[in-house]
């Protein structure tokens, strides 16, 4: 069987991000010829599309929608209606195709995307890799096979909650297949990411990982983790990755031990990672930076422990001061941190914090403080805080816009302080207006 595997087109030339997601998916897809196609990486995306298929003749194509949105502020743009006229016209184009789709952003708003795109014939809900491959042995027949959204004559349905795998047992992704160089001119911006864990235990309440990936931590043996490294690097080139896990210190004994095997091959690469401050000591930094950790990304969102509270987070403003500390500690050490201005129910109190310690950290840090952010909350469905604003309403539909003038109203930018709202206010509009852009040339 012909299967084709296209990245979901974004509507607009950011840097590219590899295709993980699609290169796991492949990798149990071995008794079958596959393609994966990024058309983001094209100057003409829908006519390149179309000449791949015509050449390639697929019996299935394949979409991977990894976001609906930039769920960002400041560089608000709405991926899914791009995605939506993608896919109608391909579907017009060669009627007849089977098209089916799958990703973390499709698992969010299934139902609400298959009826706005009726093209699609299945849908592939959270992971992929075993349902896929069941799928296409049935000769995509999707009868028994859980985890799949299925057309019935009136209704969208879910045949069964989806096995979660047993991460160890996934094969490690098929780059081989992957024009990895394209994306190697971006790999500072994150662009070629590798996974060493699946799954969140800490539940903010805002995030959407313990619905995507499971609320129990999956871990993949350190020595799988680097074997991925040195294919990167010495296949392809590759100079720097990012891991893509929710938290990348969490288990801190798994990070230390990937930490230990890259020091261990003597293997040059640099690397940037999520962290949490909670579970930072002076050992694993130092283990971290002389591994390669060129940066680590922290979200503490809130810098009070009122703020802290309502965000569920494991974070405490002891913990958030100590983390800076640590890091300015070690003089090689990069960071930044990302904080909400607005966390429901807070006032001046949370906001001056944040902007406090932001200031200490750029006193402390200098310009290995490498980014810092003030932003806001994209409500997303099924999360506590979605929940909690919205009651019943808590679904897929009113959290997936119909057009992009609609994103304004899911970012969550209110105070119990009317001074401040006005504050807030004029902060979102400038941002917005005059905030960077991710896209290339910018």
């Amino acid at each position: 069987m012909h299967i084709l595997l296209i990245q979901a087109y974004l509507g607009r030339g950011e840097p590219p991000v590899a295709p993980l997601g699609l290169a796991s998916l492949a990798a149990h897809l071995t008794e079958h010829q596959v393609k994966i196609f990024d058309p983001n990486l094209s100057t003409r995306p829908f006519e390149e599309t179309v000449s791949v298929i015509e050449d390639f003749k697929p019996d299935i194509v394949g979409f991977s929608l990894r976001n609906v949105d930039t769920t960002k502020y400041s560089d608000q743009f709405y991926y899914f209606e791009h995605f939506r006229k993608f896919v109608g016209s391909l579907a017009k184009t060669f009627p007849g195709m089977t098209i089916v789709v799958g990703g973390a952003g499709f698992s969010l708003f299934p139902v609400t995307i298959m009826e706005r795109i009726p093209e699609i014939e299945v849908g592939f809900y959270l992971e992929g890799e075993w349902t896929f491959s069941q799928f296409v042995k049935n000769g995509t027949g999707g009868s028994g096979i859980p985890g799949l959204f299925i057309r019935s004559s009136q209704n969208i349905e879910l045949t069964g909650p989806p096995p979660r795998m047993a991460f160890d047992d996934l094969l490690p992704p098929a780059w081989e297949i992957v024009d990895v160089s394209a994306y190697l001119p971006y790999a500072g911006k994150a662009s070629i990411g590798i996974e060493a864990k699946r799954g969140c235990a800490l539940k903010c309440a805002y995030c959407t990982y313990p619905l995507i990936s499971g609320d129990e931590v999956r871990i993949k043996p350190a020595y799988k983790v680097v074997d991925e490294l040195v294919n990167l690097k010495e296949r392809f080139g590759v100079d720097r990755i990012f891991f893509c896990d929710p938290v990348f210190n969490y288990p801190s004994e798994h990070a230390e031990s990937i930490c230990r095997e890259i020091l261990d091959r003597n293997l040059n690469i640099r690397w940037g990672a999520y962290h949490q401050d909670r579970f930072l000591t002076a050992e694993y930094i130092r283990l971290a930076t002389e591994s390669g950790c060129d940066e680590f990304y922290f979200s503490p969102d809130a810098a009070t422990n009122e703020g802290l509270k309502i965000l569920n987070k494991v974070s405490t403003v002891k913990s958030l001061h100590r983390s800076l500390h640590l890091i300015a500690g070690e003089g090689r050490a990069r960071t930044s941190y990302n904080f909400f201005a607005a966390v429901p129910g807070t006032g001046w109190k949370n906001w001056l914090a944040a902007v406090r310690f932001l200031i200490k950290a750029k006193l402390k840090l200098g310009k290995r403080l490498t980014r810092w952010k003030l932003s806001y909350i994209r409500l997303e469905p099924l999360t506590p805080l979605a929940k909690e604003i919205l009651g019943e309403r808590t679904g897929a539909e009113p959290l997936l816009p119909s057009n992009s003038r609609e994103l304004n109203r899911l970012f969550l930018r209110k105070s119990r302080s009317v001074l401040l709202n006005v504050l807030l206010s004029l902060h979102y509009c400038l941002g917005k207006r005059f905030g960077r852009k991710n896209v290339i040339g910018d």
